[in-house]
């Protein structure tokens, strides 16, 4: 599957949308890696209570919840509105 964003791809996000409500399932967020000191974008698959599992959309070269399991609401920084 290739991914559904591109290098050099501009894209809109917003802290907006988890200032009012919290993340959801499908929503495609940008997070902070829970091990590196880097933003990464991906899909939310799972919630379990508090925690959330990400995915992403190119699975075959994808480093995400199956390989750091789930992740704090803390790590999410903003929502992907528009690419």
């Amino acid at each position: 599957m290739s991914p559904l964003i591109n290098n050099n791809e501009f894209i809109v996000v917003s802290i907006i949308p988890y200032l009012l409500q919290k993340p959801t399932i499908n929503d495609i967020v940008v997070l902070i890696h829970p091990s590196k000191n880097i933003k990464i974008i991906k899909r939310i698959s799972q919630i379990n209570k508090k925690k959330y599992f990400v995915i992403g959309d190119n699975s075959e070269n994808s480093t995400d919840s199956r390989n750091f399991g789930f992740i704090s609401h803390d790590l999410i920084l903003a929502k992907v509105l528009f690419r």
